[in-house]
């Protein structure tokens, strides 16, 4: 979810990164290529965000339910 937030809302840098995190395999630590890709899973935005982006679904199926 960040990756692609990222691309959406920063356009070609943020694809670049993404490409490049892609490309690099696992020559690193997972948590190192993600940084470099501007997501730091040390801290707790990435995850926050991702929960968030599933509440709105949750809520557009309850929507669609009724």
């Amino acid at each position: 979810a960040a990756l692609a937030k990222a691309i959406l809302e920063e356009g070609a840098p943020a694809r670049d990164r993404y490409l490049r995190f892609l490309s690099r395999g696992s020559s690193q630590y997972s948590l190192d290529l993600l940084r470099d890709a501007g997501v730091d899973m040390e801290t707790p935005q990435p995850i926050e965000d991702a929960l968030s982006i599933f509440e709105g679904l949750l809520d557009e199926l309850e929507t669609l339910m009724s």
